[in-house]
């Protein structure tokens, strides 16, 4: 049976264990109207704990003993069996082993809050089978896209595998038996063409500024994520006709928006911390907006603030992507519906294949690793293949503005 509590400025969920103990779920809830549908999601009635386990019983005095009864030796007491590890005890204990990202780690939070603690919370580790995640999961993907589902459901397999490996229960339930369940076609990522990601550019252009197409650019040409671009520092851009190239640092390489506060940090693994190199054209770009401006971060608002990604998504990539209609009746048609700011990152890597790089050289571009691969190999013929690359990045470039200037693309006028 769970119930409710005022704490602090929240409310918290309590309920018993099967030894009559009360335990916490873990964290607290803004509002009354949360906390009960929390707890009503763990089999019981929202409201104060039943006084049965709350009032002292009254106790029955032992009767007396003659004097003349012989005494009856002492029989040993046997420890109270310890009550089985719940889920919401297991992972508040299992968020001090882990050694994650900041971005990471509130991601994780909220999956658990939200998805695994309302199903699972007050359920004994050991008592999980295969079968009802199976049925948990169904449930989930009648509600949730695919992608929302593989993220809840990786992250209970990592924290049911941590659990086997601490002894709390035999083996993990969350993981697929080969050749049992649907098998679920992979979503196709959207991606775009040269030609696709300067008209998307040209689009943003006309909304905001040349600083924020320039982003849209260099996201294509370089495959560098979202974060890598908004926490892009000046003293990180060297755009010099020897060598041109970006350095994303290990430290501070990323600006991580947690909670609506901003703050720099480490990219998201090891190796994405890398040097990326420029091809000419971009060099340029670049160099002629660092002149052009003298804000610390290369890429940021009209304002001259740090970029946020759900405003520049809403305000510009929306409507430049996904097409829009203005109030003077002016339709924008969908350039490519579906794509994200990280299909550029997808698009660049594509590119990469179609133009035949290596995939050594794919993933250090990227950041990536890959598994049993020789990285020495690739020292040996790295200077051709960086050539080769930015070769291959500086004719995409080329093309497109060869398309921009035979294809009339403006923006056509509502009837």
């Amino acid at each position: 049976m769970a119930w409710i509590e005022k704490h602090g400025r929240g409310w918290r969920v309590r309920y018993w264990n099967s030894d009559g103990t009360a335990a916490t779920v873990p964290g607290t809830f803004p509002t009354e109207e949360e906390a009960r549908a929390h707890a009503a999601t763990l089999g019981g009635i929202p409201g104060p704990p039943p006084a049965v386990f709350l009032a002292p019983q009254p106790q029955t005095p032992p009767p007396a003993i003659p004097a003349d009864t012989p005494a009856v030796q002492a029989q040993p007491a046997h420890p109270a069996e310890a009550a089985p590890t719940t889920v919401a005890q297991w992972i508040e204990e299992w968020w001090d082993t882990i050694d994650i990202g900041d971005n990471t780690l509130a991601q994780y939070r909220s999956i658990t809050k939200n998805h695994i603690l309302p199903r699972w919370g007050a359920t004994p580790i050991a008592d999980i089978t295969a079968t009802e995640v199976a049925k948990w999961t169904k449930q989930l993907r009648e509600n949730y896209k695919p992608s929302t589902v593989t993220a809840i459901r990786k992250l209970f397999s990592l924290i049911m595998a941590d659990a086997a490996d601490n002894g709390l229960r035999d083996g993990n339930p969350v993981r697929r038996h080969r050749g049992r369940g649907h098998t679920h076609p992979r979503t196709e990522r959207v991606w775009a063409t040269e030609q696709e990601v300067n008209e998307i550019a040209r689009r943003i252009l006309t909304l905001a500024g040349p600083n924020q197409a320039l982003l849209i650019i260099t996201a294509a040409y370089t495959g560098m994520r979202w974060g890598e671009l908004a926490g892009l520092r000046r003293e990180r851009c060297h755009t010099g006709a020897l060598n041109p190239r970006i350095v994303i640092d290990p430290e501070v390489g990323a600006l991580h928006e947690i909670n609506g506060q901003l703050s720099y940090g480490q990219p998201k693994t090891a190796r994405s911390a890398r040097t990326v190199t420029l091809p000419p054209f971009l060099a340029a770009l670049l160099a002629a907006e660092l002149i052009r401006t003298r804000a610390k971060p290369v890429f940021t608002t009209i304002t001259g603030k740090h970029l946020r990604r759900s405003g520049f998504q809403r305000r510009l990539w929306a409507p430049a992507v996904n097409g829009t209609t203005f109030p003077d009746g002016t339709i924008w048609k969908p350039i490519k519906p579906g794509l994200t700011f990280h299909g550029l990152r997808h698009s660049h890597k594509t590119w990469m294949i179609e133009d035949g790089i290596p995939d050594v050289a794919q993933a250090r571009r990227l950041g990536h690793r890959l598994q049993d691969r020789i990285d020495d190999v690739y020292s040996h013929v790295a200077a051709s293949v960086e050539q080769r690359l930015l070769g291959a990045l500086e004719t995409r470039w080329q093309r497109a503005l060869d398309g921009d200037a035979s294809t009339e693309s403006t923006p056509e006028d509502g009837e």
